[in-house]
């Protein structure tokens, strides 16, 4: 009788390994041509968690994101879900479930709002004639990403090129969701973004993690403001991991402030 209670704890050990290690960067190498920026990183994110990939200017932050993408051609393993992700197109890691939302947001100025959003679904029924199910389907995500973004369904029928530098933020991660991915890569949400807009956008990423358990990894320039959303930090220096632990920890850390983040202690603790 004690045989399948030790399977089943053994099973359940192995689904929590699983989700812990939902996201695993093991040895991970990439540069650009001779240029080696990243110098063998390890590190995991746990299934829904928000991860912050913190450092100074040139540290490697977006290299990392471009490489767990297929953007960057990398050494090394990088697993998510159990699936191999070095060695594929982008094309490819994003059926896998990799959704990446690059610097610069990339929308198509000439098409509304909401054909960029529909574009973001393409992968996964195709360009081509769709079933009344997957019609259905696309139609509903539309609708949860409305509910995110209320001003995306103010302005669905604008082109988007005449919408605010936040506005299209929001519609290159809304465009990003449209996937449904199991993984969202933001590199530099905030860059451009007055205080304000950017709060509103980062409050918008966590309601999306939690209501959604989408497992999300951010390169932010604003360290405190990336820290405040995530669950756990990784802090880069000259392409290597020199920090890893709780946001909150890193978070209260006068000393890693000042050294990685750019954060006077005494300018954070005034504020």
């Amino acid at each position: 009788m004690s045989e399948p209670t030790t399977d089943r704890t053994e099973a359940e050990a192995s689904e929590a390994s699983a989700e812990a290690e939902f996201l695993r960067v093991s040895g991970l190498h990439a540069g650009y041509g001779q240029a080696r920026v990243l110098q063998g990183l390890d590190f995991t994110v746990a299934r829904g968690e928000v991860c912050a990939i913190l450092g100074p200017n040139g540290a490697g932050k977006t290299t990392t994101l471009r490489a767990l993408s297929g953007m960057v051609r990398g050494r090394g393993s990088v697993t998510l879900n159990g699936s191999e992700l070095l060695g594929r197109s982008p094309e490819q890691a994003a059926r896998l479930g990799v959704a990446h939302v690059p610097e610069g947001r990339g929308t198509f100025n000439d098409l509304t709002v909401e054909e960029n959003l529909r574009i973001g679904a393409h992968l996964r029924t195709g360009l081509g004639r769709r079933s009344r199910g997957e019609r259905a389907a696309v139609a509903a995500d539309l609708e949860r990403i409305y509910d995110h973004f209320p001003k995306l369904r103010q302005r669905s029928r604008q082109a988007a090129g005449s919408l605010s530098g936040g506005e299209q933020q929001m519609l290159a991660i809304g465009r990003a969701l449209m996937l449904r991915p199991s993984l969202l890569l933001l590199d530099e949400p905030s860059l451009g973004l007055a205080p304000l807009v950017t709060r509103e956008l980062f409050e918008i990423v966590r309601a999306v993690n939690e209501e959604e358990r989408t497992t999300v990894v951010v390169v932010e320039q604003n360290a405190q403001l990336a820290l405040d959303i995530a669950h756990r930090a990784h802090v880069l220096e000259a392409g290597r991991l020199v920090l890893s632990g709780p946001a909150a920890q890193i978070r209260e850390d006068g000393q890693v402030a000042e050294v990685y983040l750019g954060v006077s202690v005494h300018t954070r603790k005034a504020g």
